[in-house]
């Protein structure tokens, strides 16, 4: 039976997961259900619900809070939060002391005190819960750490990352 989730938080970022989630669909058919998305901007949500319907072939149930959620959607497994940073923490909070795992997008939170009241409440209810980061996959930086993992480069002093963008736009 596919674990179903909810996802919250319905705008750029929702939208960047929920196309993730339907490579994963493609890739591993059944194993997750988006049950619900998540916004208090009732026609963000409306859009992404729709999204996710042609995306992933079935329409997620439509709330504004993770408490209607809890309350409509039987045997959710995990949320992500894909809201404003300043919300990650109550959001992560109530849905872990709910006993429901969580993905959180980064930044984690907005403090150091947040940040440990999300992970206390991961350690009380024994749940998971993951920040999303996506350098983690990225190739040069799997390379990078399987070369300091193989001492090929020695013990590093200092890092310096530089990174450079553009488009067509003036």
């Amino acid at each position: 039976m596919a674990q179903r989730f909810a996802l919250i938080g319905c705008g750029g970022m929702g939208r960047r997961h929920l196309r993730g989630y339907a490579e994963l669909a493609a890739a591993r058919p059944g194993l997750v259900e988006l049950a619900a998305v998540v916004d208090l901007d009732e026609d963000r949500a409306q859009f992404l619900a729709g999204e996710a319907d042609e995306l992933l072939g079935t329409r997620p149930q439509v709330f504004a809070t993770l408490e209607a959620v809890q309350a409509a959607v039987p045997e959710l497994a995990a949320v992500d939060i894909v809201t404003s940073a300043r919300s990650h923490h109550d959001l992560a909070v109530g849905a872990l002391d709910a006993g429901v795992h969580v993905l959180v997008e980064k930044p984690m939170a907005v403090t150091l005190r947040a940040c440990r009241k999300m992970r206390v409440a991961a350690e009380r209810s024994n749940r998971l819960l993951s920040v999303a980061e996506n350098f983690r996959r990225d190739p040069i930086a799997r390379l990078a750490q399987a070369l300091l993992k193989a001492g090929a480069v020695g013990k590093p002093r200092t890092v310096v990352e530089t990174h450079t963008g553009g488009g067509d736009e003036l």
